[in-house]
């Protein structure tokens, strides 16, 4: 895409879809699952922003490399890679069994606690990324 207000604006809004889900499924205590759609939700909205800066291509999963990315242009971003750090650890550990220790799965593990905190930092990550955008 040319357009690169246009085109975050795009990655905006399905980030502020996933991040409904990341609430809807923390609500439905499918804990796992909500801290998946956080890590999502904060990625998308990281992107958002660094495509909003002109990138054409982001192969970056990690949420602490996006901020790092992001802060090379938004120093405001800096509060927030700490907390973002966090979500790292439910890019695959809420979805393979293999990502965790034996007999346990993913739906198994994760508490309502980890899921609220992870629905937190997406939001503050989502609202940063949205203020810049919007």
């Amino acid at each position: 895409m040319k357009n690169p207000k246009q085109n975050s604006e795009r990655w905006l809004k399905e980030s502020d879809s996933t991040f409904r889900q990341a609430k809807r499924n923390c609500e439905e205590r499918a804990y796992n699952l909500a801290c998946f759609l956080a890590e999502q939700a904060a990625q998308k909205a990281l992107k958002a922003v660094l495509y909003l800066d002109g990138a054409r291509f982001i192969n970056i999963h990690s949420i602490r490399e996006l901020l790092n990315e992001a802060l090379k242009k938004h120093k405001e971003f800096l509060e927030l890679v700490e907390a973002g750090t966090k979500l790292d650890q439910y890019y695959l550990s809420t979805r393979y069994p293999d990502a965790v220790p034996e007999p346990a799965v993913p739906s198994e593990i994760f508490a309502k606690s980890q899921a609220e905190e992870a629905v937190e930092i997406a939001g503050k990550i989502f609202e940063a990324c949205r203020q810049l955008i919007i």
